[in-house]
């Protein structure tokens, strides 16, 4: 179903790094671009910022080449059923803007990890691997994505949002979570519901909702004290959040839901 052949990660070349193949490879080529470059695509000479995702067909034309620095990429060389290519369906020659790219970037490298081994079941691995990216590339193409001038903003956000979840008891406000960004509180709210669907406040409220479900159903601490442990002051308010969320109060959760 799949193979690869060759690969590597994290490849850096000199500034005037570039590469012509007019008749491409007998096999598909997967480059993760991670610097600025320029792609010739049947005559369409297209800039590409850092995070950059190319699949090209077997046989296809490479022609591309750093652009104002030195060239750095994850490219794996690889052979597959084009069942394979149909079922995952991403567009083949065609760059495409990767904002989650340390995560493809790991799922790549986790995928060298098991090529450049003997482990007894590294090519099942590689071939679950290699599903998930061609996901994750599609999920790209399907959602909304930050342009490349975010890209940066991005991974904080992404950052930001998982300390909430992680910290639901800490005291959030949309000033803190601003200045933990170097952000405005404006930009913040806007840029964060345009990613997440959702405002941050809203957010902080489902993450300790979430946290107190959790409680209510594996401790038997009261009610009061999972109130204070999801950072809630007064006790009225983390109920009448608890039922706004969920339909029930607490009491109602934890007797529905205890194990």
């Amino acid at each position: 179903m799949f193979k690869i052949l060759r690969m590597g990660c994290n490849s850096t070349h000199e500034i005037s790094f570039a590469v012509n193949r007019p008749n491409g490879y007998e096999w598909y080529l997967l480059l993760l671009v991670k610097s600025p470059a320029f792609f010739n695509i049947s005559g369409e000479l297209i800039s590409t910022p850092p995070n950059t995702l190319i699949i090209y067909d077997r046989n296809f034309p490479h022609d591309y080449r750093a652009f104002g620095t030195e060239y750095k990429n994850d490219w794996i060389h690889f052979e597959c059923d084009p069942v394979f290519i149909e079922q995952h369906p991403i567009p083949l020659n065609a760059p495409l803007y990767i904002s989650n790219h340390y995560y493809i970037s790991d799922l790549i490298q986790k995928m060298a990890n098991e090529f450049y081994s003997t482990n007894s079941y590294g090519q099942q691995t590689i071939e679950l691997l290699m599903q998930l990216l061609f996901i994750k590339a599609k999920e790209q193409m399907e959602t909304k994505i930050f342009p490349p001038l975010h890209s940066s903003i991005h991974d904080k956000l992404i950052k930001l949002r998982s300390e909430i979840y992680s910290n639901p008891h800490n005291d959030w406000s949309i000033p803190l979570m601003a200045d933990k960004l170097h952000l405005s509180c404006g930009y913040l709210q806007n840029i964060y519901k345009d990613i997440f669907f959702t405002t941050c406040m809203s957010d902080v409220i489902q993450s300790r909702i979430t946290y107190a479900k959790e409680l209510l159903t594996e401790s038997d601490c009261p009610v009061g004290e999972i109130s204070h442990l999801c950072g809630y002051k007064n006790d009225v308010h983390f109920m009448r959040q608890f039922k706004k969320l969920t339909s029930l109060t607490p009491t109602e959760y934890r007797r529905l839901n205890c194990r």
